[in-house]
């Protein structure tokens, strides 16, 4: 098989997120600024940033373990959803900005790693649960959307917005004590 270009990968699969959401009647374009895609609903009316990371086949872990999937995400992300991607089998998971650090089995200074077995027979360590493919089913693309998942509001935008004054007080603006104007000649 010929070698694939890295951005080659991630084209076809923002493209294939793109398309699938597209599918399940969600309006979605092009984003920028390290966004994706933008998913833009008229009723209710929200909007979404997409993140998407994609992966051509499984790999083995570590070099010589066994069959796993795994993405690198940026920690400080501005996307609202994560959509990682599984090219070999046309699969989509999506999660939430939010869920992604109680997801992720590793975390670096500024990456999250969140990677699933592909082989179910792998002798575990540590943590025992969540490291299979087969038991992330629920955030996969089509349960995601008939669960809502872009229906909610944009919980981080409030989040911001309520830090930056107590709830019930107002804003309340200086007023600037205006100087004389003073004219030319005198």
């Amino acid at each position: 098989m010929k070698e694939i270009p890295k951005n080659m990968i991630g084209f076809s699969g923002k493209y294939f997120v793109q398309s699938m959401l597209m599918r399940e009647g969600l309006p979605c374009a092009a984003g920028k600024d390290g966004i994706d895609l933008v998913v833009t609903l008229k009723r209710p009316r929200r909007k979404f940033s997409v993140f998407v990371v994609s992966n051509l086949q499984p790999k083995r872990a570590g070099g010589k373990g066994k069959e796993a999937l795994d993405w690198w995400i940026p920690a400080p992300t501005a996307a609202d959803i994560i959509a990682c991607v599984d090219l070999s089998e046309l699969r989509i998971w999506l999660f939430e900005h939010d869920e992604l650090p109680r997801y992720a089995q590793q975390k670096t200074g500024s990456k999250y790693h969140l990677y699933m077995y592909t082989d179910k027979d792998v002798a575990l360590r540590g943590k025992k649960s969540m490291k299979f493919d087969y038991e992330f089913e629920s955030f996969k693309l089509e349960n995601r959307v008939f669960k809502g998942v872009f229906e909610k509001r944009v919980r981080r935008a409030t989040k911001k917005a309520s830090k930056r004054r107590a709830p019930g007080k107002r804003a309340t603006r200086k007023s600037r004590v205006r100087k004389p104007l003073r004219k030319k000649g005198k």
